[in-house]
């Protein structure tokens, strides 16, 4: 007997630390989230179905039983007049209501509880957690923890964490973390991150992927951002900011920005590097660098780059190089500013500064020096030097074993050459060609 009235006393206070194990046996599929659901899919399954005909002897439409309204507080989608219905059933029938109370507690403990609200320390699960907002310290399962809502400390489990709306601290689990929109600390995994909106400090996993990344950094072996990356660093073997990188670096074995690794010239420039450095083996931006250097085997910006130095121990290239130096093996670009150094340097277009080629250099109109080997342009305005040079049109000097220039003071020389061409720009016309006319107060116009 005091067996009996010792737990008579003590159930309240049990129920209060520790609530039921759940005994639904149904699983609503709706139920929880699925961030990987498409729109057109939540949408769809979000739509109200028509409600059944009524069965002979069951109750009317207009009789609602309290199943259908703890649906509806569930979230499930029912037929708007049965909830009209429902509510007129209350009002007038039912005076006290119906409706399932909250599932506030300190703790809960269960196998596979399905949850609507919990706001306590803590949830645990032995298989599979869902709640559709939680409100508290922690929650923790075994396999799976879904939340609809989940505002606190840590989304823990050893299988896989997945939430619409994450706010607070940490999801942390062994094989996958998923959140549509995340705002904490961060995520935390051996395998897969993965969030739409990320604002926190890290994702940290083998591979992170985010569609808008602000925070700190991204740290994994394959790193990933499909819009845009507003923070500190890309840290891994392979970095891709697929929109835009603003931060301080990108650093792995492969860096790249923009939507491809290696691409053509992107019209309009959509996206861009802006920060400090690229570094590693492979480092590319498909559309525009701005920043202080962009270093690896192979560096490569598809637009314009803006720095100090792009160097490609292999190959340096850019559409549009300003800088101080591009230096590799083969530095190549449409138009330079600055130091082009390495064992071929060609500019396609225009070069303003200095050509150092070891074997050769190439422009098709150079404003500065071609200092190499071999050194070709079709028009010079400055120095040429090296063993061979040629160009159609010189104004300056040829310092070479054979210098060759159209308009030179002779077309071909040894070891030195001059160019005096009276036209200094190819848009200006020759003055024979000019037509002049007289006023009627004597004075002459060219046109």
């Amino acid at each position: 007997m005091r067996l009996n009235h010792l737990l008579a006393s003590f159930a309240p206070v049990a129920l209060l630390l520790l609530s039921s194990v759940d005994a639904h046996a149904d699983e609503e599929s709706s139920f929880g989230t699925t961030p990987a659901r498409s729109k057109a899919q939540m949408q769809e399954q979000a739509r109200p179905q028509p409600a059944a005909p009524p069965q002979a002897g069951s109750p009317s439409a207009t009789q609602a039983t309290p199943m259908s309204i703890a649906a509806e507080s569930d979230g499930v989608a029912v037929d708007s007049q049965q909830a009209y219905d429902s509510d007129t059933n209350r009002r007038y029938n039912a005076p006290i209501a119906t409706d399932p109370p909250g599932d506030w507690a300190v703790l809960h403990a269960g196998l596979r509880p399905k949850l609507g609200t919990f706001g306590g320390i803590a949830t645990f699960a032995l298989a599979h957690a869902r709640t559709e907002r939680f409100y508290g310290g922690f929650s923790l399962s075994a396999v799976r923890n879904d939340a609809g809502t989940h505002i606190g400390l840590a989304q823990i489990a050893l299988g896989r964490n997945l939430s619409d709306s994450f706010g607070g601290g940490v999801q942390l689990s062994i094989t996958e973390n998923r959140a549509r929109n995340f705002t904490g600390i961060g995520q935390t995994a051996l395998a897969y991150n993965r969030s739409l909106d990320m604002v926190g400090v890290t994702q940290l996993a083998a591979f992170n992927r985010a569609r808008t990344f602000t925070g700190v950094s991204q740290l994994g072996l394959y790193n990933r951002t499909d819009k845009q990356f507003a923070g500190a660093a890309q840290i891994g073997a392979f970095n891709h900011s697929r929109g835009d990188f603003i931060g301080i670096a990108q650093i792995g074995a492969v860096n790249a920005t923009g939507p491809q690794v290696f691409g053509e010239k992107e019209s309009g420039g959509k996206h861009a590097f802006v920060g400090i450095a690229q570094a590693g083996v492979v480092s590319t931006a498909h559309g525009n660098f701005y920043g202080l250097a962009q270093v690896g085997a192979s560096a490569f910006t598809s637009n314009d780059f803006r720095g100090l130095v792009q160097l490609g121990a292999l190959g340096a290239g850019a559409g549009s190089f300003h800088g101080l130096a591009q230096t590799g093996l083969v530095a190549i670009s449409k138009e330079s500013i600055g130091l082009q150094i390495g064992g071929g340097a060609v500019a396609l277009e225009e070069h303003t500064g200095i050509q150092l080629g070891a074997l050769a250099n190439y422009a098709k109109h150079v404003d500065g020096a071609q200092i190499g080997v071999a050194n070709l342009a079709e028009r010079v305005r400055g120095v040429q030097v090296g063993l061979f040079n040629h160009t159609k049109s010189l104004r300056g000097v040829q310092i070479g074993l054979a210098n060759h220039a159209e308009d030179g003071v002779l077309p071909w020389t040894a070891l030195l050459n001059f160019g005096f061409g009276d036209v200094d720009d190819d848009s200006e016309p020759d003055f024979d060609h000019r037509q002049v006319k007289v006023g009627r107060n004597g004075t002459r116009r060219d046109y």
